[in-house]
């Protein structure tokens, strides 16, 4: 491998390949040996194209790699060496990730084909399966292809010494069995509870019989890992054997995509590598979608000229769009029956678990009957959408990868749509199965898993509808039972309620004899049912439902209050629960559709308008409706308060506008009729003096009104479709329209005529509105875009895109910092004005939203109206995101008066922020690479950077003059830092040595040196009093230096305890405790003078990038790949929150002087401020109670909210 080879001329990093003359890990010779002979760090491109042309796909699309896939299968070869190596001293591996991470793939065409290596393709016995409905069939099935029938029966018996039996009457003693049971998460989403139990009592007793000769290996997503909770067998398994298989980065991935499409002579367009792993990564990592659209482009490139190109990719839809392109395309050649019948398919392979939506296998044959199903679903087979698996008779069918479900907006849109279904067929496919074993065992306890109520009502209804076409035989026999039980204690009600009442006299003589013991298992019961209400509280908030999410949460709070216990999911889902909040208050009362909600100028009133053709006025604080205003013979489109709050204003499909005073509530009189209007009024406005309305109709024209007398004033003419907003400017002298000729206009008020007409959007314009300087518009279209335009020039300023349907309605905040749009997607979205980035996504609506609105305070209230007839208020905490670098942010510092903001980024640049305006001070350019650190001075006028470039850099504050460049270092610097006195700086560096210098002279002091094998320094520190450094390193560890002598100072037990690179360490205030937080997932707290640990904090799902102490000590926070940033209580050992925002790594996490703002940087290119609350008292109950009841209260008691008369008291009394 030269400097010249194809990866080289990719943009790969030889050296970082390279080390001691070796190759290791990802390109050659290793401990555990040779994994891969990389062709493209040995050839070049033009040696590669010289090579045999081989035509064939060498990727695989959606489809998993299998153990006949490995000369296929490449990036992946550290991985594979540290789990040979694991499994030489283990016999038992937890695989964790992402879904579309590669789990299975590494498993299969990378663990087992070098564990054959080690051992002998002869004696190494791969048995893998799935769980699927039953587990022990699906390991039977599987033995059957290689024993006997009556060998394999051994495994059909639902027993818990089942899985030994099998191994001790068919293993062979030199045999290495290697049982890995793929998808192990399906035993929670497809094993009916009875076999589930059992098979991991088994599972669990052939792990502790610890035979070296049979190793155990499963794969299962990250995020069901919450399912492992009532199995605390399985929590210990998690505990010592698990691994969560970490993202390929960029070096794997150059490797994954060039390597392939080399053996077979072909290599990529310049710039095409690096377009595809940048759009990977926007992605958030999909291997099977990179795996697809590598295949496709494959396929559609002409593979003869030996070059795979950008055009090509572009066409396709590249990463992000591949799948759902050729997905639409199928489907797009359908005929509306053949649609009908892949919408009943997909929805049978369909299942939700939570808010996940998974992939479930369904049999073949339950398809095929009707002749058009069975057309489609070879279709879609043929198409690779769905994958068939098995013989005829037992054939099984899937939906080929659940990167489809993620990524085909179709199907998501179905999901939505017919989510009811799915969740109501999947409890029935379950329960159905539990009726039915428990059948063969107790036909009394059976018939008690049998359905009535309001769940056979709907599947009744459901399946008289046709909702249901293809369910299952046993499902059918299972609602055939449950109607003919319900029939007869429908005829028996009466004799029952007295044998009943009979039984309950008897049972209180009974428990005389027995109270203690009942009182005790009541007890526990009320405990376990504490527990389940709060992990049934967060499902909840995941499913859109705060509101009754914080009820359940509430009345398992109360449970351990009345008991005086303790449960630490019930504390967790409480602070959860507080940390995440946004809905505040729902409103119900109309019977249909709300258009329409809008706050009175004082903020204390709300005004709706529906599809029930009803007004209705509310009050703010409490929810209480206070008149319904009736009158119009159609669905009101647009309501508003006139400027002083006394009369409101309504357009309707009855084709009048009306005006009302609300003031009159006792009467609820109708002022004035306006007519005039040939269409549906879709919006009405008054002029900011109060004395002119302006109206909008489906007729095409725009109508002014004179509010006193009702005089028609003005028509404007121009648009060539429906009038569906407008808008006077905040001087009253300009008009804005959008129209379903998806223009925008503005028009002269004075002198009535149109100024000008913006275009840009490609469906109907919804909504526009001015700034409320009047100095910009905005609009949300059909086209699920919102744009923000210039009004002075006139031109677009910028394109805001996130919506997955029509945008409905948009809004600017009260300050024109913050936009708010309403969408046909079922969601709010609130953005940033400068950036147009997305700051929150707010769910809960269970239908279109057609209306949003800021409160005229500071815009700390949301208002929406939606097709689910509810309106809602939102509490809106907006997170200030600055935005202005061009690549990751790396480093984000205050400065000691906490003003400004110190920010560097992989763009090369460090820039200055202002705090509180969150606008740019200035940039700072010098740096030849990413700027991986940056910090102030202690008396805040000088900062110092270290970059890739191997330099470190003084600079002037104020002016931004380069002051002095230390030379040095011969690996990049990862971490700079200044001494408490100002007069020293460190810096940490990949050549594996520490160094420090004279700020004032420029020159070197000493160099630290002391990490085996020059591992790279991730992270360098002083402690408060300048003595000491602290270091973390990729060899695991943390170091202490004494400053003076520049020697390792030892400690009895030398910080052990990290399993992966220490990325950030620090030391507390007071300098007697070290926080560290490393790729292990984990952050520590140490002993400074022992070197001893004192706790380990986890809870991210990714290696922890970033921690740092607040200034009283009392708060860590931490930043993590996983996206998010977590506070956690120093003394209690606890997490407080986790804050969500980033869209990618966070990189970096510090406090402000005051400890209460966060910064964070991202490798989402962006940087947050977080105002934050670390009180360690929301971590008591009583405290979490009483903040959750405030929250609620008024929920609670609004009597036009849909809560249980039982639960309005809840919190009487807290």
């Amino acid at each position: 491998m030269t400097d010249k080879s194809y990866y080289s001329e990719i943009g790969g990093d030889v050296k970082g390949l390279i080390g001691d003359g070796e190759f290791k890990g990802i390109a050659g010779d290793i401990s555990g040996g040779v994994i891969n002979q990389y062709i493209i760090t040995q050839k070049s491109g033009v040696e590669i194209q010289a090579q045999t042309l081989i035509t064939g796909s060498p990727y695989l699309g959606l489809r998993k790699f299998e153990v006949d896939d490995k000369d296929r299968f490449f990036g992946r070869d550290n991985w594979i060496v540290e789990l040979t190596d694991y499994l030489k001293q283990k016999n038992v591996l937890l695989l964790l990730g992402a879904s579309g991470s590669g789990k299975s793939s590494l498993v299969q065409a990378g663990l087992i084909p070098k564990l054959k290596d080690n051992f002998g393709a002869n004696r190494l016995v791969n048995l893998t399966f799935v769980p699927d409905v039953n587990p022990f069939e699906s390991f039977y099935c599987l033995l059957r292809n290689r024993y006997t029938q009556s060998e394999a029966q051994l495994a059909q018996a639902v027993k818990e010494d089942t899985l030994i039996k099998v191994v001790e009457g068919l293993k062979n003693n030199s045999d290495l069995w290697f049982i890995f049971i793929d998808q192990f998460e399906e035993l929670f989403t497809r094993t009916p509870k009875t076999e589930r139990d059992i098979f991991i009592k088994s599972l669990i007793k052939l792990i502790e019989n610890n035979n070296s000769l049979v190793k155990i290996v499963m794969t299962m997503r990250a995020d069901f890992l919450d399912k492992l909770s009532p199995y605390p067998s399985l929590g210990k398994i998690h505990d010592q054997y698990s691994k969560m298989l970490t993202d390929m980065d960029e070096s794997e991935l150059r490797l994954a995509i060039a390597e392939p499409a080399a053996r077979n002579g072909v290599i990529f367009e310049q710039g095409l590598i690096n377009q595809i792993i940048a759009d990977f990564y926007e992605q958030a990592g999909s291997l099977p979608l990179l795996q697809y659209t590598l295949d496709l482009l494959w396929e559609k490139d002409h593979i003869q000229e030996r070059v795979l190109n950008i055009k090509t990719y572009q066409e396709i839809g590249g990463v992000t769009g591949a799948l759902e392109k050729q997905a639409d395309k199928i489907y797009s050649q359908f005929n509306e029956q053949q649609r009908k019948a892949a919408e009943e398919i997909f929805l049978e392979l369909i299942s939700l678990e939570g808010e996940k939506a998974v992939s479930r296998r369904a049999d073949k044959s339950s398809f095929e009957p009707e002749e058009m199903q069975r057309e489609v679903l070879y279709q879609l087979i043929d198409n690779r959408l769905l994958v068939s698996k098995g013989e005829d008779g037992k054939a099984t069918v899937e939906i080929a990868h659940e990167a489809l479900i993620r990524s085909w907006k179709v199907l998501q849109d179905l999901i939505r749509e017919k989510e009811e279904i799915i969740v109501l067929r999947s409890r029935l496919y379950a329960d159905a199965k539990q009726w039915d074993d428990l059948q063969k065992q107790d036909a009394v306890k059976a018939s008690s898993e049998l359905w009535g109520g309001s769940k056979l009502a709907k599947i009744v209804e459901f399946q008289k509808n046709n909702s249901l076409p293809n369910l299952e035989a046993l499902a059918i026999e299972f609602i055939k039972a449950s109607i003919s039980q319900a029939e007869r204690q429908k005829n028996e009600k009466i004799r029952t309620a007295r044998i009943i009442t009979a039984g309950s006299l008897v049972a209180v003589v009974i428990s005389t004899g027995f109270g203690l013991m009942a009182w005790k298992q009541t007890q526990q019961a009320e405990l376990n049912l504490a527990n389940a209400r709060g992990f049934s509280s967060l499902s909840l908030f995941d499913r859109g439902k705060e509101l009754e999410a914080f009820v359940e949460a509430i009345k398992a709070g109360k449970t351990l209050q009345k008991q005086q216990a303790s449960d630490t999911k019930v504390t967790n889902a409480l602070q959860e629960l507080l940390n995440r909040k946004s809905e505040r208050n729902r409103l119900e009362g109309h019977g249909r559709y709300v258009h329409s909600v809008n706050f009175s100028p004082n903020g204390k009133t709300l005004v709706s308008g529906s599809d029930d053709k009803t007004i209705k006025l509310w009050n703010v604080e409490t929810g209480q409706k206070l008149h319904t205003l009736k009158g119009h013979n159609g669905p009101v489109y647009s309501v508003n308060f006139s400027p002083d709050g006394k009369t409101l204003v309504s357009g309707s499909d009855d084709k009048t506008i009306k005006t009302i005073k609300i003031w009159n509530v006792e009467t609820g009189k109708e002022i004035r009729t306006l007519k005039g209007h040939g269409g549906p009024v879709y919006s009405v406005n008054f002029s900011p003096d109060g004395k002119t309305l302006v109206s909008g109709s489906d007729d095409k024209t725009i109508k002014l009104w004179d509010v006193e007398t009702g005089e028609k004033l003005h028509t404007f003419e121009g648009h060539g479709g429906p009038v569906y907003s407008v808008n006077f400017s905040p001087d009253g002298k300009t008009l804005v329209s959008g129209s379903g000729d998806k223009t925008i206009k503005l028009w002269n008020v004075e002198k009535p005529q149109e100024i000008r007409t913006l275009k840009g959007h490609n469906s109907p314009v919804y909504s526009v509105n001015f700034s409320h300087d009047g100095k910009t518009l905005v609009s949300g279209s059909g086209d699920k875009t919102i744009k923000l335009w210039n009004v002075e020039k006139p031109q677009e300023i910028r394109t805001l895109k996130g919506h997955n349907s029509r945008v409905r309605s948009v809004n600017f905040s009260r300050d024109g910092k913050t936009l708010v749009s309403g969408s046909w997607d079922n969601t709010i979205k609130l953005w940033n004005e400068s950036t147009g980035q997305e700051i929150l996504t707010l769910k809960g609506h269970e239908g279109p939203v057609w209306s949003v609105n800021f409160s005229p305070d500071e815009g700390k209230t949301l208002v929406s109206g939606s097709d689910d007839g509810t309106i809602k208020l939102w509490n809106v905490e907006i997170v200030q995101t600055l935005k202005g670098h061009d690549d990751l942010v790396n480093s984000v510092n205050f400065s000691p008066e906490g003003n400004t903001l110190v920010s560097s980024s992989d763009d090369e640049t460090i820039k200055l922020w202002d705090v509180k305006t969150g606008e740019e001070i200035l940039t700072l350019k010098g740096h030849d690479g990413p700027v991986r650190s940056v910090n102030f001075s202690p008396d805040g006028n000088t900062l110092v950077s270290g970059s890739d470039d191997k330099t470190i850099i003084l600079w002037d504050v104020k002016t931004g003059e380069k002051l002095h460049t230390f030379y040095g270092h011969n690996g990049l610097v990862r971490s700079v830092n200044f001494s408490p006195d100002g007069k020293t700086l460190v810096s940490g560096s990949w050549d594996g040595t520490i160094k420090l210098w004279n700020v004032k002279t420029g020159k070197e002091i000493p160099t630290f040196h002391g990490f085996q094998g020059h591992h790279r320094v991730r992270s360098v520190n002083f402690s408060p009093n300048g003595k000491t450094l602290v270091s973390g390193s990729n060899d695991n560890t943390i170091k202490l230096w004494d400053v003076k002598t520049g020697k390792e100072i030892p400690t009895s037990y030398a910080f052990k305890g990290h399993e992966g690179p220490v990325r950030s360490v620090n030391f507390s205030p007071n300098g007697e405790t070290l926080v560290s937080g490393s790729y292990d997932k984990t952050i520590k707290l140490w002993d400074v003078k022992t070197g001893k640990e004192i706790h380990t904090f986890e809870g991210h799902d990714g290696p922890v990038r970033s921690v740092n102490f607040s200034p009283n000590g009392k708060t860590l926070v931490s930043g993590s790949d996983d996206k998010t940033i977590k506070l956690w209580n120093v003394e209690k050992r606890q997490e407080i929150r986790t804050l969500h925002g980033h869209n990618s790594r966070v990189r970096s996490v510090n406090f402000s002087r005051n400890g209460k703002t966060l910064v964070s940087g991202s490798w989402d290119n962006t940087i947050k401020l977080w105002k934050v609350e670390t009180d360690s008292n929301l971590l008591n109950l009583d405290a979490l109670m009483e903040s959750s009841c405030d929250w609620v209260r008024a929920y609670l008691h609004n009597p036009n909210s849909d809560v249980r008369e039982e639960d309005r008291h809840l919190c009487d009394g807290i």
